[in-house]
Order: structure tokens, then sequence, then C-alpha cells
């Protein structure tokens, strides 16, 4: 009989006990700091999967919490409430770690997609004077790398700017031949622009001339001899033997292209040769 009001006696203390159970409060506040952290770190965006996680648990844990406002013996739902808790605590710090890391990498490639940013701006023009077919998808890619550093996607950034990259490449050089090509013709422009045009003058040799004297009158350049030969090479077999009588053109219709070759042309020459010239 004693034994019978013993057991009595301890199932009504610890049915006591149980229903006097304390909620969780400090290790339900703590955990909220934990996760409060996380986001500070910016876990939201840069360990979603972890901090999704976390406040998994923590919701669980608040439902057991609640759960208990409804019976007797609460000690139960505490404990499971606590289990979540601590859950929930571990599940934050990793999303707090992962966001770290992947929040320094994320700066990474923002810091990279500024540099790239510069150089699309760079070309921008050039990209746009000679119609560069790619400029458009590149700043489109851009654009769309710029968002995944907003969502601390750096792994899809980097490909992307890998991609900006290899396409800025191509489009300078594609710029480069354009310019190339457009100095060409500004080139051909420049020497048709500076052709002096006065057409072609006979000039007939005295006694005592030589090419040197005649390009001085003709040119007002002796040194322009060559363009004299060049122009009567049927009639002078040797720049230093001309005669009285014979009657050359003398071109006034040549390029600055050529003005220049004859120039050279006299002051290499060297030593006069029969049959020398060009």
């Amino acid at each position: 009989m004693k034994i019978l009001k013993y057991l009595s006696l301890v199932v009504l203390v610890v049915s006591f006990a149980f229903a006097c159970a304390k909620a969780p409060v400090k290790m339900y506040d703590d955990t909220k700091a934990a996760l409060n952290a996380a986001e500070q770190n910016n876990a939201k965006e840069c360990a979603t999967e972890e901090y999704d996680a976390a406040m998994k648990e923590l919701k669980a844990a608040e439902e057991q919490m609640e759960e208990a406002k409804d019976h007797t013996f609460k000690g139960k739902y505490y404990d499971a409430a606590e289990k979540r808790l601590s859950a929930a605590q571990e599940k934050a710090a990793e999303a707090e770690r992962v966001a770290k890391a992947m929040s320094k990498k994320n700066d990474r490639a923002a810091a990279e997609l500024e540099e790239v940013g510069k150089e699309l701006d760079a070309i921008k023009a050039d990209a746009q004077k000679y119609n560069v077919g790619n400029y458009d998808e590149l700043e489109a890619k851009y654009e769309k790398a710029q968002e995944y550093i907003d969502n601390c996607e750096p792994n899809k950034a980097n490909a992307l700017i890998d991609e900006i990259k290899a396409g800025l490449q191509n489009a300078k050089e594609e710029i480069a031949a354009a310019k190339a090509e457009a100095m060409k013709e500004s080139m051909a422009e420049k020497e048709e622009a500076t052709k002096e045009s006065s057409g072609v003058e006979k000039y007939t040799v005295v006694k005592g001339d030589t090419l040197w004297d005649i390009s001085d009158r003709k040119y007002m350049n002796p040194f322009m001899w060559p363009l004299i030969y060049w122009a009567n090479k049927d009639d002078i077999k040797d720049p230093d033997l001309i005669f009285p009588g014979q009657i050359f053109n003398i071109n006034k219709d040549y390029y600055y292209s050529e003005k220049e070759e004859a120039i050279n042309f006299a002051k290499s020459r060297g030593p006069w040769s029969l049959f020398d010239g060009k």
C-alpha cells in the first residue's frame, strides 16, 4: 500500500513538472539573433538554401511552442521546440558562413564586371561608328551579368563576364580592321586631293640644260628631276645626257606620293650610270 502511494506521488510530481515546463524563450531569442546575423551578411541573397532551411526549423519550433499552449503537459512540445531551435541555429550559422564566402566572390565578380563595363564604354563610339555587329549583344550580356551580381549569383555572372571579354576582343579587332580600312581610304582621298592638275607642259632643251636645272625651274625643286626622267624615258637614255632640241613632257599632273618617291630616288641614287633609272 505504501509503495502504491509512493508511485502515485512520483506520477503526480512528474506530471506537475511537465505541466509547469518552461518555454525555451532564451533559446528562441538566440536563434532569432543567429538568423539576424546571417541576414546581415546577405544570407537571404547569397545563401538562400541554407537560410530558408534555418527559417523552416524556426517556424517548426514556433508551431511546437504555440501547440504547447493548448495542452496541460507542455514538456514534450517544448522539448521538440528546443530540438528545432538547435537545428535552426546550426543552419543559421552555416548560412552565415556560406553567405560570407559568396559575398566575397560576388564582390570580386562585381569589380571585374565594372572594368568590363569601362571597356564597353570606351569602344562604344567606335562600335557604333563602324557598325560592329556584336556590340549590342555584349551590352545585353553586361546587363544580365549585373542582374546576377545583384542577386548574388557570382558563378553565373563570371560565366557571362568571360563571354563578354571574348566578345570585346573580337569587337576590338573588328574596329581596328575598320579603322585601317578607313585610313586607307582617307589616304587615297588625301592623295587625290594633293594631286596637282596643271596638265602636261612641253619643254625644249637648250644648251647647258640638265634635268636638275629644268626640275628646279619647273617644279621649284631640283630633286624632283626623276619625274621628268620617268615621263620621258623613251627619249632619255641616260639622265646625265640630254641634248639641245629634245622636247620633254613636264608632267604637272602628279601625286604627292610620286613627288616623294622622286625626291627619295634623287637623294639616294648614287653615281650616274648608263640607262640608270627607276
